[in-house]
């Protein structure tokens, strides 16, 4: 038999939470505040219901709601103010969440820069094709100033960060798939990381601008198959330069 308490979500749906009568208390609390997450009932920047209604939602104590919501906190899926405004509120998802996780598998030696560098492979010469096609003049415009700015500290023999795949990452954010998005910004969290301890020549650096200028020219021109082969070429060309 279920028991049910009556609110409204943030949207004036009637929003129903099951009382916890078996298991552990905090872990029945944790998976029904995450299905309503993951389901849209509470949708990032939502607040939660307060510490009291939550209680009576639950039929708990305050120990294990706030276990609860300290679970949910450190898996990052709401975030926790104090202060008269304060409460839950269900987390923007962030990059830094997902690559926070991988770079503790890195340093686990579970994941290592090999396996980035053969996911990149795997995935960015799709992202490209699909950029070819989706790209919008704003966005070649974006990619355009990130060559120039990269050419130009060339040209003046000064090395631009090169663990910075800013290039890499706006070809992502113009297919306008947000998931596509969020990988790339992730793998870049990673690569700021993890490739401090390699260091590129000026020469390096006039091939990667080389291209970067060439997958640009590629996408003005709506030409997939050769975004395609390009970046191919080029995340393999960086790979024997960095010895990985």
């Amino acid at each position: 038999m279920y028991y049910f308490y009556r609110l409204t979500d943030p949207r004036g749906e009637p929003l129903i939470f099951n009382q916890v009568r078996q298991g552990r208390i905090s872990d029945n609390i944790v998976a029904q505040i995450k299905n309503a997450i993951f389901t849209g009932i509470y949708r990032p920047g939502d607040k939660l219901p307060s510490e009291a209604e939550l209680k009576s939602l639950f039929n708990v104590s305050r120990v294990p709601l706030r276990e609860a919501l300290r679970s949910l906190e450190e898996m990052g899926l709401i975030h926790i103010k104090s202060g008269v405004a304060g409460g839950a509120f269900v987390a923007e998802m962030e990059p830094k969440l997902v690559s926070d996780s991988l770079s503790n598998m890195m340093r686990l030696g579970k994941v290592n820069i090999q396996d980035v560098w053969e996911f990149r492979t795997l995935l960015e010469p799709s992202i490209g094709r699909l950029a070819a096609h989706e790209a919008t003049d704003w966005d070649i415009k974006q990619m355009e100033e990130l060559v120039m700015t990269r050419e130009k500290a060339v040209k003046a023999r000064k090395a631009p960060v090169v663990s910075n795949i800013d290039f890499h990452l706006a070809v992502a954010r113009s297919t306008r798939n947000p998931l596509v998005t969020l990988v790339m910004a992730t793998i870049e969290e990673i690569l700021m990381e993890h490739m401090k301890r390699f260091t590129f020549s000026l020469s390096d650096h006039q091939h990667i601008n080389k291209f970067h200028r060439e997958i640009l020219e590629a996408i003005k021109k709506r030409d997939a198959d050769r975004v395609d082969v390009l970046l191919r070429d080029h995340l393999s060309d960086t790979k024997e330069r960095l010895k990985i």
